[in-house]
């Protein structure tokens, strides 16, 4: 476990980061009292990349295992990350970016079954009328991380 003591205020989150075969095939999120981060491997990677979201700058790229996902599903998450630390998109305007102009509801979907959350920011994903919609994981989570990255 890797637990980051820094003067700069973070997320009450834990992220396991599962690793197979050099590639990140799962991420998964919880609600801690600190934040920290597990990882069976791609340590200098995930530590660069958590690294920099702490100090809410785009990290580098990981290595993400996108071959169990369908095209629609892979174009949604591309679209996703394209939504930068601090702000927000509805899920129109991702369905949009992904091709698919009425497809807000698949990117709901998308959302849900993300296997990297933290690193394609599904909770950056928003209703239209501004409302925070739902998360895979609790509207807490998604709450706290966007407080985070907003302040």
């Amino acid at each position: 476990m890797t637990v980051l003591s820094t003067a700069i205020k973070t997320p009450s989150i834990a992220a396991l980061f599962q690793v197979e075969r050099g590639l990140i095939t799962r991420i998964t999120l919880s609600l801690a009292k600190t934040f920290h981060y597990e990882t069976n491997g791609l340590h200098d990677e995930i530590d660069a990349w958590i690294s920099a979201y702490l100090n809410r700058e785009k990290g580098p790229e990981l290595p993400l295992d996108f071959s169990s996902l369908t095209p629609f599903t892979i174009k949604g998450l591309q679209a996703i990350r394209s939504v930068p630390i601090g702000e927000v998109a509805s899920y129109g305007e991702i369905a949009a970016l992904a091709g698919s102009a009425k497809g807000a509801r698949a990117i709901g979907n998308v959302c849900n079954k993300n296997p990297f959350p933290l690193v394609i920011p599904c909770h950056r994903i928003i209703q239209g009328d501004g409302t925070i919609g739902g998360f895979a994981y609790s509207l807490k989570l998604k709450q706290a991380l966007l407080d985070f990255e907003s302040e």
